[in-house]
């Protein structure tokens, strides 16, 4: 009975350990909106990330460019 408790233990133990070592999936980008202008598209993505989004980017797309956040 203390051997089948004591191996439960530390397969709970090796599990928690194997989880903390996983790392978190980070958020993925998401497209926000498009801009005329590089100027623009950088200009807001600034000002978002001054309101609490991590990082932003902006892509080249036929009708502008791209704002993403993340």
């Amino acid at each position: 009975m203390r051997v089948r408790t004591a191996l439960a233990g530390a397969g709970i133990a090796t599990l928690a350990v194997i989880g903390l070592g996983v790392p978190a999936q980070a958020a993925s980008w998401q497209p926000y909106g498009v801009y005329g202008s590089r100027y623009a598209c950088v200009d807001a993505g600034q000002q978002y990330v001054r309101e609490n989004f991590n990082a932003y980017k902006c892509t080249d797309v036929p009708t502008g460019y791209m704002l993403w956040l993340k």
